[in-house]
């Protein structure tokens, strides 16, 4: 059995359901994400040249560093693009917490233009 030194997880609405660390996990995971692309892609703006995004991961790599300090995996992920190039990510453990960056990305970009 491969077993993964993160989880995976699906959500419930806004909360994300844990799924195990496993391969079936894992495959469950990737399916959900398939079948509910509404689900993943959260957000998506552009503010002239800038695409701001916020997604659902649906796992946490980062998992061994970050959120043992946090307690809460970082499940939830906004990034600021510019011409095609990531120049700001930020990660979020909660839906809400997530939609609130974007919506103040946004605002801060769209005040620059």
């Amino acid at each position: 059995m491969i077993i993964f030194p993160f989880g995976f997880y699906i959500l419930d609405g806004k909360r994300p359901i844990y799924l195990g660390n496993n391969f079936e996990a894992q495959e469950t995971m990737r399916n959900w994400m398939r079948l509910n692309p509404d689900k993943v892609l959260l957000r998506s703006d552009m503010v002239g040249a800038t695409e701001i995004f916020t997604e659902f991961l649906g796992c946490d790599r980062t998992a061994v560093s970050a959120t043992m300090c946090q307690g809460f995996p970082l499940l939830f992920k906004t990034t600021r693009s510019a011409h095609g190039v990531a120049a700001e990510i930020r990660r979020y453990d909660a839906y809400d917490d997530s939609i609130r960056g974007h919506t103040e990305i946004v605002q801060m970009y769209q005040r620059l233009h």
